[in-house]
């Protein structure tokens, strides 16, 4: 029996609102204002990608973006093509999250989590490595607020704004 991996369900606005989400949160306990809208487009496809999964590995929330970077400096290759493929997906996500209330979006252009709360118990009920996508987006959020700011994310990730 072979075992076929779901692209559409990995790409479900709804699915990649929970990420956005979990990112939100995470980042939002670092810095209260949120993450700038710009740096969610860069997050989703990372924290998504199956290929990057591997160098996620032995980190932790304290491990921090230019650790990793330094670790997996294979991250960076084909960085642009994986975020310019993903723009639509996580386009309809942010929306997808605001209109049920799992995200707010300020005039700052910043993103929140809305009166609707991410749950973790729901990671239980998925698989293993769609789970670990989840905590993938999560450990983004931290590492990109404790880096300071989207530019200094953008200049790290090797992106120009």
């Amino acid at each position: 029996m072979s075992v076929a991996h779901d692209l559409f369900a990995e790409t479900n606005p709804a699915y990649c609102a929970h990420a956005i989400a979990l990112f939100a949160a995470a980042y939002s306990s670092i810095d209260a204002n949120g993450p700038e809208l710009p740096v969610v487009y860069l997050a989703v496809p990372v924290a998504l990608s199956g290929d990057l999964a591997i160098s996620f590995k032995g980190t932790n929330k304290n491990t921090g973006l230019l650790e990793w970077l330094e670790r997996s400096p294979q991250v960076q290759l084909g960085l642009v093509e994986c975020i310019n493929a993903s723009l639509g997906i996580v386009t309809e996500a942010i929306r997808f999250g605001c209109f049920s209330h799992l995200l707010t979006l300020n005039e700052g252009a910043r993103l929140r989590v809305g009166k609707r709360k991410p749950k973790k118990s729901a990671l239980s009920a998925l698989s293993e490595s769609t789970a670990q996508s989840l905590m993938r987006s999560e450990r983004l959020g931290y590492w990109f607020a404790s880096a300071g700011s989207t530019k200094r994310v953008f200049d790290m990730m090797g992106l120009t704004v």
